[in-house]
């Protein structure tokens, strides 16, 4: 019985230690790296809002497209790239996985239902609209 006590206890610490390999706010696991580089010549046709072409790479290094729209920023005419770290609840990638709309927390994160981007180099974004370029990528599960 202390065998199998023994055993069950070092599991269970084990799973501890793994649900602890999370993001910096400790929310979910690292799925990839979303890089968005603004485009200043859409941007100025839109006029209210930048626009930007971004790539995830997943942790596995596949790719997808996503065009996204940024709130306007008085004063930016130049080209910026941003970096965010895509974090899912268990790490994992499917195709689509940013469409949508995403807005600010607190800690400078931005968040949607099915994801939560940790900024590494896109500090004081508030928001970003994203919407995939290619509905044939795929993005396979790990």
């Amino acid at each position: 019985m202390r065998t199998i006590l023994a055993v069950l206890a070092a599991a269970t610490l084990a799973t501890a230690a793994d649900a602890r390999t999370t993001d910096a706010a400790g929310e979910g696991r690292a799925a990839g790296t979303l890089t968005c580089r603004t485009r200043t010549d859409l941007s100025l046709v839109i006029g209210t809002a930048r626009v930007a072409a971004c790539t995830f790479v997943t942790e596995d290094g596949l790719r997808q497209s996503y065009a996204a729209l940024l709130p306007h920023r008085e004063g930016e005419a130049d080209e910026r790239i941003l970096t965010w770290q895509v974090v899912t609840a268990d790490g994992r990638s499917r195709p689509g996985l940013l469409d949508g709309r995403f807005s600010g927390e607190t800690t400078g994160a931005l968040r949607s239902p099915s994801a939560r981007l940790a900024p590494l180099d896109a500090a004081g974004e508030t928001s970003l609209s994203l919407a995939a370029q290619d509905g044939r990528t795929e993005i396979g599960l790990r």
